[in-house]
């Protein structure tokens, strides 16, 4: 309230000036009004004036001593007028410049209309005192905008382009079929054998996704589509790591262990596929069951023979790296040849946009679609065992 508080002051004093004025001016004239009876008197008795005609004079002196007081009245009321039509105008100015703050101070959550009437008083400058507006904002780029699995099955197995969207494959059985060699003994007949073989059939399937956008967005976020592109992969590939995972384990060969801690497990999974006359490459566990395996320590605080922890903490457990990944299903691990298993690609990954879907176009919206039409072929099912740790 200083500024209006300053505006009364000034007005008191004005005032105060006018008054004073206005009492020099009364008194003047009331000196002026006694002399000018006393000069009538006089005159009166020099020029034997009749009693009518002094009075005449003075009503006429009386009449213009009234004149000059209404004249200082009039400056006063003047002067006091133009003080407060300057008292309103700053008011409205203040109203002005304050009104979106006064209208919510009526609801309850503003400082109210008193506060915009403050005027600060000369002082250091800051950003809340002296700022209207925001402070300028340096751009800088971030390149971890999130998190990405590592590794990806696609990076693991071999990708098979194909050109429909049906992939037959033959596959033989377990057991191979009937019969065995044998020595032939003289005269006798050799031993015969047959082979049972089954066309494996698989169909496969978009696995897709899109994202909406609007150009705007896309126009003032520079670094946006970039990672539009980014995320849509990522988020693609950990669906497919997903079902590709599933299916593994829905049809691997059931891990059997009687290790006593995860060190002894993992080393009884590998011997198992080796059992099956496959070559294990890989296993994939859960980066709990990864430091599990770390951290195994029996009574000697060593681990079993075959386990190696190079200086990054990488494991391999008979020459087979074991790796870590977010995808797998807690408490369990894969041990697996990866020859024995192909992606079968009939379109490739790509990412497109478009704003010709729906009413893009209209709304000034832009589509990103996100596909690939592949499947997981599975040569050996049982080329991967799959047990807990």
């Amino acid at each position: 309230m200083s500024d209006l508080k300053a505006f009364e002051s000034a007005l008191e004093q004005k005032l105060a000036e006018q008054k004073a004025e206005v009492a020099h001016v009364t008194e003047k004239a009331s000196k002026q009004f006694d002399s000018k009876v006393e000069q009538i008197n006089e005159e009166m008795v020099k020029a034997n004036k009749t009693i009518a005609e002094a009075v005449a004079e003075v009503k006429e002196a009386k009449a213009a001593f009234g004149k000059l007081s209404a004249n200082a009245e009039q400056r006063v009321a003047k002067s006091y007028g133009e003080h407060i039509e300057n008292i309103k105008s700053e008011i409205g100015s203040a109203i002005e410049k304050g009104w979106n703050d006064i209208k919510t101070a009526a609801r309850g959550n503003g400082k109210g209309f008193n506060f915009e009437m403050d005027l600060k008083a000369v002082g250091v400058m800051t950003i809340g005192n002296n700022l209207t507006g925001s402070v300028y904002t340096s751009y800088v780029d971030n390149p971890f905008l999130r998190s990405y699995v590592n590794p990806h099955l696609r990076s693991v197995f071999n990708i098979i382009p194909v050109s429909t969207g049906s992939v037959s494959f033959p596959r033989g059985n377990t057991p191979v079929g009937e019969g065995s060699f044998g020595k032939q003994t003289e005269g006798s007949a050799k031993p015969q054998i047959d082979y049972d073989v089954t066309v494996v059939n698989t169909a496969l399937s978009f696995i897709a996704g899109y994202a909406k956008v609007s150009r705007q967005m896309i126009d003032d976020l520079p670094f946006l589509q970039a990672y539009l592109q980014s995320s849509l992969i990522e988020d693609f590939q950990k669906a497919e790591d997903t079902y590709y995972l599933n299916a593994i384990a829905s049809s691997a060969t059931a891990g059997s262990t009687s290790g006593a801690n995860t060190a002894e497990k993992f080393i009884d999974y590998v011997a198992q596929l080796g059992a099956l006359n496959w070559t294990p490459n890989l296993s994939l566990t859960t980066h709990a069951g990864w430091a599990g395996l770390l951290k195994t320590k029996p009574s000697d605080y060593s681990v079993p023979g075959g386990v190696v922890i190079d200086n990054n903490g990488n494991v391999r457990i008979v020459g087979v790296p074991v790796i870590p990944h977010s995808l797998v299903t807690s408490g369990k691990i894969y041990v697996m040849d990866t020859t024995k298993f192909a992606i079968a690609q009939q379109s490739g990954l790509a990412v497109r946009s478009t704003e010709f879907d729906q009413d893009d176009f209209i709304k000034n919206l832009i589509t990103f679609r996100c596909e690939a039409r592949c499947e997981l072929l599975q040569f050996q099912s049982s080329a991967a065992v799959y047990g807990n740790i």
